[in-house]
C-alpha cells in the first residue's frame, strides 16, 4: 500500500506530478434482474472494493409503469449503499428519438428510482450542430431535475469533442464493440481531457489473457471507466462475465498500480468553522485517509471511492500541533 503523506496542519500540496496511467472505474451494462443471490448482489460486492457504475435497464429505459420494482429498488439501494452509482438507460435514436419521449424517460426514472445520472445510448457522432444542441438540451433537463446527475453519451465510437467542449455530456462511450480493441486508437483530442470522460465497453472478450490485456490498453488510451464480458449478441449484457471475480481484482490492482507510480496529492485547508478540508487529487479507486502523530501512528478516518480521482474528506479535526500527520492512499 503507498501512502501519500501530509506532514503537519499548515502544508499544502506534496505531490503535483499527473498520473499516466491513471486508475479505472468498472462502467456495467446491468441488463439483467435482481434476483437473491444474482448478478445485482455479485455487483454490490465488487462496489466495496472498485469505483463502480451500473446502468439500470428494467425496459429498454424505465418502461411505462408508474410504479418503482421493488426488486430494483432494493437492488439500487444496496449497490449505492456499498459505495457505487446506478444510471439510468436511455434511448436517444442517434438525435431523432423525440426530446419529450427522451425527457419522459429521464423523470420517470427520476420519480421512481434512486438514480446517480443517466446513460444515454444510440448517441450521434456526427457533430453538427442539430445533434449537439439535441444533447445539450437534454442534459439541461437532468440538470434541472438535479445538477449532481452524471451524464453518460454512447456513441460506441470515435466522436466530436465538441460533445465534451459544449457540454452536452460528461463521459463519452468511444468504444463498443466485440473485436478490434487492439487496434483501436482514440482521436487525439481524448487526451485533452481527464481520463473519467471517457469509457470503453467490450464484449465477447473469451479469455482471461484478452481480459488483462483489455484493462492495460484501457489504461494506456486514457478511459477511466471499463466494461469487459464473454458475453456475446445480440445481447451482451444480460449477465455479468464468467471471469468477473478476475476483472474486479484487476481493476483493483490498476487502481493500486495507478497510485504508486505516481502518489496522490493532498492538501489541507482550514475551513471557516475551524475544521479541517482535505482534498485528494489521484486516480479513481477506494481511498483510506488517516490521521497520527508522528508517520508510525495512525489513526484511520474515513475510507471512500473516487470515479474521477478527486476526492474531499471534511470535516477533519484541526489541531495547531506540528507533529499531526495525515496520509492517503488506494487501499
Amino acid at each position: 500500500m503507498f501512502w501519500a503523506f501530509l506532514g503537519g496542519v499548515a502544508a499544502s500540496a506534496v505531490v503535483t506530478a499527473a498520473v499516466a496511467e491513471g486508475g479505472l472505474a468498472l462502467m456495467v451494462p446491468a441488463y439483467f434482474y435482481p434476483k437473491p443471490g444474482g448478478d445485482w448482489e455479485r455487483l454490490t460486492a465488487a462496489a466495496r472494493r472498485v469505483p463502480l457504475v451500473a446502468i439500470l435497464n428494467p425496459n429498454s429505459g424505465p418502461g411505462s409503469a408508474t410504479v418503482a420494482d421493488p426488486e430494483y429498488v432494493r437492488a439500487v439501494q444496496s449497490l449505492r449503499q456499498a459505495g457505487g452509482r446506478v444510471t439510468g438507460y436511455v434511448s436517444t435514436r442517434y438525435a431523432q428519438r423525440p426530446i419529450a419521449e427522451v425527457n419522459a424517460d429521464v423523470r420517470r426514472y427520476h420519480e421512481l428510482y434512486p438514480l446517480d445520472g443517466f446513460f444515454l445510448d444510440e448517441m450521434s457522432n456526427d457533430g453538427r450542430a442539430v445533434s449537439v444542441n439535441y444533447y445539450a438540451e437534454v442534459c439541461e433537463e437532468i440538470r434541472r431535475l438535479k445538477p449532481a446527475y452524471h451524464v453518460t453519451g454512447n456513441p460506441g465510437t470515435h466522436t466530436q469533442e465538441r460533445y465534451l467542449s459544449r457540454p452536452t455530456v460528461d463521459t463519452l462511450v468511444t468504444f463498443e464493440e466485440g473485436t478490434g480493441y487492439p487496434g483501436y486508437t482514440p482521436d487525439t483530442w481524448n487526451r485533452r481531457y481527464p481520463a473519467h470522460r471517457f469509457c470503453h465497453l467490450l464484449h465477447s472478450v473469451v479469455d482471461a489473457p484478452a481480459l488483462t490485456n483489455a484493462v492495460a490498453l484501457a489504461r494506456k488510451r486514457n478511459a477511466g471507466f471499463l466494461f469487459v464480458t464473454d458475453d456475446l449478441l445480440p445481447n451482451p449484457w444480460d449477465r455479468l462475465p464468467v471471469f468477473w471475480d478476475n476483472e474486479v481484482n484487476l481493476i483493483e490492482s490498476a487502481n493500486r498500480a495507478a497510485a504508486e507510480s505516481v502518489p496522490p496529492r493532498v492538501d489541507l485547508r482550514r475551513r471557516a468553522d475551524g475544521l479541517g478540508r482535505l482534498q485528494l487529487d489521484g486516480s479513481a479507486g477506494r481511498y483510506i485517509v488517516a490521521r497520527g502523530p508522528s508517520l508510525s501512528e495512525w489513526l484511520p478516518l474515513v475510507t471512500n471511492l473516487t470515479f474521477t480521482g478527486q476526492m474531499v474528506f471534511e470535516p477533519i479535526l484541526w489541531s495547531a500541533a506540528p507533529e499531526v500527520y495525515f496520509r492517503a492512499a488506494v487501499e
